[in-house]
């Protein structure tokens, strides 16, 4: 790399370690995730956390009758949840810091008179700073030397328009160079500068939840209201009916138990396991919201340079239109030789020509926007005004233009790049601030080959089988990027157009076009941006792919903004996920990844909510209405495990991607609704059977008595509450055994095996969820076959083999109504009424997170 700008003289070593020691250093808090003692304490202590904790300690400490099992039950459980959960999330978070470390930007500093690389923690106040074309700005300070320095502030102030810079000028941290470069001495590190100030207010939007907790913490709220309403007409009815201390704390717990707190910890744990998986395939989430994001995705566009090519560029050949070839190259060797644009166009030119010793009078820098470069140079008593670019962005310059655009359509057909090299005289090439071009004269075409990926066809097949449109967005002729296709052999018919065709259109046909439209070449930065932004408009969610300062802008725009490794530190800084070693093949199955998660999260709320919205109308009825406990701590603890905490687990494991365009919750919930009513009707019934017919149990007291080796009184008391008799005991133990068997039945209807079966006429091919069922049958075989457990831990009751004949029967029964209900058209109706309701109460969540992250920017914009 060579360094045109006056370099500074930049700090000794020892004058670097005196700022250092005196705290005048960047040495901020640059962790992107949450720290191990935030994660232990965001997990452990939440409010309900906090209660059940106080609850259960209550039940430990109760002089008459402490009750350990139940007071585990409340407890052990979340100990058990937060202790797996932390530890993954840890796990994770090493894994994931220590490739963001890899990730995180150099920063080329003058130090004891030599130019080094350093993580920008290192910067030091009046350290001397290099900037060039595609570099961000890590910390803010002065211009000490710049050659044509253009620097884009859009990630700061908003405004898309760059900002030309002089000596004496401010570099903002944030900002990126478009072009030209610079030496600047630092004057502000750490927090003091100018993207810190603002990341203070920005952090406030760090903490707006992703949709699916938005629409999770929707459906928790109205639970937890539930939950605390049926809490304080507990303790009011309770007084009421002399309850005791302990009894009422029991209770409690199962009132609190409907509230759904584990499901932002799984769904944060999910996410996290997802982002180690998608980091060991090569990509980084810089975002958390991208696991869900990527989800959504259906369109992916994508800079043809490091996506479709290597970006690995060789010179060619060139096509003299003059007749003085000599005068030509050395026009061209002059060129590569003073232009500051070092991008890798002029390398590959550079590498044919070699340079020479010019003197540099005046230069216009390569940008995304201009598509060309010049210089006018010293030769002896006059100059030489030479200029280099793309054809469309030069040629209205151009009077004699015969044959210049066949022989670069006969390139671009090749899938060679072309630019030509034109001669402006001696013309100067500014007039004040503003560029000026003279009338210009066509001297050569130089063509370069752009090496194409290997895998491009196996990666651009994979987003096809995934049924995800792909759109090449380039700065190339678009016959360029057609013929690379060909080169490749990727099959599929191609639409191609240039920005200029774009530009002419009506709205309407623009529109229409950009959808239709899988080519786009001669794209500018603002084009491109335009591009992703009708595709937004027409319902496309999409990734932007890119690599240069030129895709800054729509990368931004995109849904989910995706940067390669090797790509600009200002595309990296924006990017909500990078491609780790320019691993392209790693999108496609980071889009699938998370398809799979959040199609796993929908599945696992389908388990969850039904069984809380259960547990809510069995409170309401029994407890409240009938003053009949529903299930001790101990047994909702049992409930909870086999129906939902394990198959919980496996479904992130086990689930496959799916489209993930809508909301999650309404479909939940038409699901959720109404199963959990046909639950709890047969689970009243199934209670009401037990506790009012009068069945043959003494044998089956008789033999618990003697397995347990407690007497029938203390037996009683043990799996009885408020002093309850055997009808009552015998009825909740019966519905509680009803109640696990239809939880692990919900398998079979969310995974159906054949046509029948499927409230949706799609079955599955997985043969998992079904193996996991009947594994979770067994289990409750082997439960209340095992009488140390069944009867000394859970506090369940052995029924006689006649007795579990009704509760199979009751379930059976369940499974069938259930699976009619659902597939029913007359659900329809209900569903409809449910999703409006839903949709409305979600628009109103997600309006008033927006309302609160706007207002937190405006606070801190006043402070």
């Amino acid at each position: 790399m060579e360094y045109r700008a006056m370099q500074p003289q930049g700090l000794s070593s020892e004058e670097v370690k005196k700022r250092k020691v005196s705290g005048r250093s960047n040495d901020t808090d640059d962790q992107s995730s949450r720290s191990y003692l935030d994660i232990l304490i965001k997990n452990l202590a939440t409010p309900f956390n906090l209660i059940l904790f106080i609850l259960g300690a209550l039940l430990i400490v109760m002089p008459e009758k402490p009750d350990y099992i139940n007071a585990m039950a409340a407890t052990g459980v979340i100990l058990f949840n937060v202790l797996i959960s932390t530890i993954q999330e840890m796990k994770a978070k090493r894994r994931l810091d220590k490739i963001a470390l890899l990730m995180r930007p150099k920063v080329k500093v003058m130090r004891d008179g030599r130019i080094i690389e350093i993580d920008r923690s290192d910067i030091v106040m009046d350290d001397a700073i290099y900037l060039s074309p595609g570099d961000q700005a890590q910390v803010d300070g002065i211009i000490v030397d710049e050659r044509m320095l253009e620097m884009d502030e859009s990630l700061l102030t908003g405004e898309s328009s760059t900002r030309r810079k002089h000596e004496g000028d401010t570099v903002y941290s944030g900002s990126y160079c478009i072009s030209g470069e610079c030496w600047f001495i630092v004057n502000k590190v750490g927090e003091d500068t100018f993207s810190s100030k603002m990341l203070r207010s920005a952090k406030k939007f760090e903490k707006k939840k992703t949709p699916l907790q938005v629409e999770t913490n929707a459906v928790t709220e109205m639970l937890m209201i539930l939950a605390f309403i049926f809490l304080a007409l507990l303790v009011v009815l309770n007084i009421f009916r002399n309850i005791d201390v302990v009894d009422s704390l029991r209770q409690a717990v199962i009132v609190l138990d409907i509230v759904p707190i584990a499901l932002f910890l799984l769904i944060t744990l999910t996410y996290m396991i997802a982002a180690v998986r998608m980091a060991d395939s090569g990509v980084l989430l810089q975002n958390s919201s991208s696991v869900e994001s990527m989800s959504h995705v259906d369109t992916v566009c994508m800079d043809k340079t490091g996506t479709i090519t290597t970006n690995n560029l060789v010179f060619n050949d060139i096509d003299y239109i003059s007749a003085d070839r000599g005068e030509v190259d050395r026009l061209v060797k002059e060129f590569v030789s003073t232009t500051g644009s070092r991008n890798r166009t002029i390398i590959a030119i550079e590498d044919k020509y070699g340079k020479g010793d010019y003197e540099l009078d005046d230069e216009v820098q390569f940008s995304s926007d201009r598509k060309f470069s010049a210089v006018r140079v010293k030769n002896g008593d006059s100059y030489d005004t030479i200029i280099m670019g793309a054809w469309p962005f030069l040629k209205d310059h151009v009077k004699e233009q015969d044959g210049i655009e066949e022989k670069l359509s006969a390139l671009s057909s090749k899938g060679l790049r072309s630019v030509v090299f034109l001669s402006g005289g001696s013309a100067p090439l500014h007039s004040g601030e503003d560029i000026v071009l003279p009338d210009l004269t066509v001297l050569a075409v130089i063509s370069i080959i752009d090496e194409v990926r290997p895998d491009c066809k196996e990666i651009l097949q994979q987003f096809s089988e995934n049924g995800i449109d792909i759109k090449v967005i380039s700065g190339d002729d678009p016959e360029t990027v057609d013929a690379i296709f060909k080169i490749a052999d990727i099959p599929g018919e191609r639409k191609i157009i240039s920005g200029e065709e774009l530009s002419a259109m009506s709205p309407e046909e623009y529109e229409k076009t950009v959808v239709e439209t899988n080519i786009f070449g001669r794209m500018r930065p603002e084009q491109k941006e335009k591009v992703i932004e009708t595709l937004r408009k027409k319902d496309k969610y999409v990734a932007m792919v890119g690599d240069g300062i030129n895709d800054v802008r729509s990368i931004k725009k995109a849904q989910v903004g995706v940067a390669v490794q090797s790509g600009s530190g200002a595309a990296r800084s924006v990017a909500d996920m990078v491609l780790v070693n320019d691993n392209f093949m790693a999108l496609p199955k980071a889009i699938i990844e998370g398809k799979r998660t959040v199609s796993g999260m929908r599945d696992i709320l389908k388990l969850y909510l039904m069984r809380n919205f259960t547990l809510a109308f069995l409170v309401l009825v029994l407890l409240l209405f009938l003053n009949k406990t529903p299930l001790l701590p101990i047994q909702n603890t049992v409930y909870a495990f086999l129906t939902v905490s394990i198959a919980a687990f496996l479904m992130t494991l086990w689930a496959k991607p799916s489209d993930n365009k809508d909301l999650v919750l309404p479909s939940v919930m038409r699901y959720v609704i109404p199963t959990a009513i046909t639950t709890t009707v047969l689970a009243f019934a199934v209670y009401c059977v037990f506790y009012n017919a009068d069945f043959d149990i003494a044998a089956a007291i008789a033999g618990m008595v003697e397995n347990s080796g407690w007497s029938e009184a203390e037996l009683r008391e043990n799996l009885g509450i408020n002093g309850s008799g055997w009808d009552e005991i015998v009825g909740r133990n019966a519905m509680i055994a009803f109640l696990i068997l239809a939880g692990i039945s919900q398998l079979f209807i969310l995974f159906p095996i054949s046509k029948r079966m499927s409230i949706d006429g799609k079955r599955t091919s997985d043969w998992k969820p079904l193996a996991l069922g009947l594994l979770l049958f067994g289990v409750v075989i082997a439960l209340y076959n095992y009488p140390d457990i069944c009867i000394k831990i859970t506090y369940l009751f052995q029924f006689p083999m006649e007795l579990w004949a009704i509760i199979i029967t009751a379930t059976a029964i369940w499974f069938v109504v259930t699976l009619l209900i659902l597939k029913s058209p007359k659900l329809n109706r209900l569903s409809d009424w449910i999703d409006s309701l839903i949709r409305n109460h979600l628009k109103k969540n997600f309006e008033k997170e927006s309302a609160e992250a706007a207002k937190s920017f405006l606070n801190d914009q006043e402070e």
